[in-house]
């Protein structure tokens, strides 16, 4: 008589894998990678990127949401204060078929070009302006070349943050280069906004800190040409 074994349930399943981690695959052909992003839809608990056959698809950590969640919601109430007009744009996938690269931001805004998405419903790189300012947030990410990405696709302005740093890269030519103030809101340094962020990191409720970045907002704008 042959034995029977029961399997198991766990095993049967595909493992998850823990936010904050990444998958890497090589060799994978364009028309693939965009089946990835069409398998996951609207899952967007992930970020898919893409770099001349190279595709790697991480899950964000709690931490490194937190910190993008702050960056973002400090831009619209910059752009409010300052008089900039202001599209957000998530996660919203960046590709460009001609040079084979393809990225998910932590978060995209149209600022300068924002009346330009005005009616847009699916974001084509050949025909519509990239996004004016992308923000990064570096806990356990990859090692993949990401500002070569945004280079190539033509983001003028990346935000990074990795730790307790944050720095303003700004396209100028071929190359980004490091600034102390942004390109899309020339008087906001990074010094002073990485404040805000270590004070949300540390904070429960939120609120005080909008209304702390609110305020610092209005008295930037009180130095702007009349």
């Amino acid at each position: 008589m042959t034995p029977t074994t029961t399997p198991d349930p766990a095993a049967a399943q595909p493992r998850r894998r823990k936010p904050g981690r990444a998958v890497r695959i090589a060799n994978v052909p364009w028309d693939m990678y965009e089946s990835v992003l069409k398998a996951f839809g609207d899952k967007r608990g992930i970020r898919v990127t893409y770099d001349r056959g190279e595709l790697e698809i991480m899950v964000p950590s709690f931490d490194h949401d937190r910190g993008d969640r702050l960056l973002a919601m400090f831009v619209p109430i910059l752009a409010e204060e300052l008089g900039v007009p202001v599209l957000p744009g998530g996660s919203t996938t960046l590709k460009l078929k001609k040079v084979m690269k393809g990225i998910e931001a932590d978060d995209i805004f149209w600022l300068a070009n924002a009346a330009k998405l005005a009616g847009v419903r699916d974001l084509d790189l050949t025909v519509h302006p990239p996004p004016d300012l992308a923000i990064e947030v570096d806990v356990s990410r990859s090692s993949m070349k990401r500002l070569a990405i945004y280079r190539k696709l033509g983001v003028p302005e990346v935000w990074r943050l990795k730790d307790d740093t944050l720095t303003f890269h700004v396209l100028s030519g071929k190359k980004y280069q490091i600034a102390s103030h942004s390109r899309s809101f020339p008087l906001v340094a990074s010094a002073d906004l990485v404040t805000f962020v270590k004070r949300g990191r540390e904070a429960g409720d939120q609120t005080p800190l909008y209304r702390a970045v609110r305020a610092w907002a209005r008295q930037l704008a009180a130095k702007l040409p009349q």
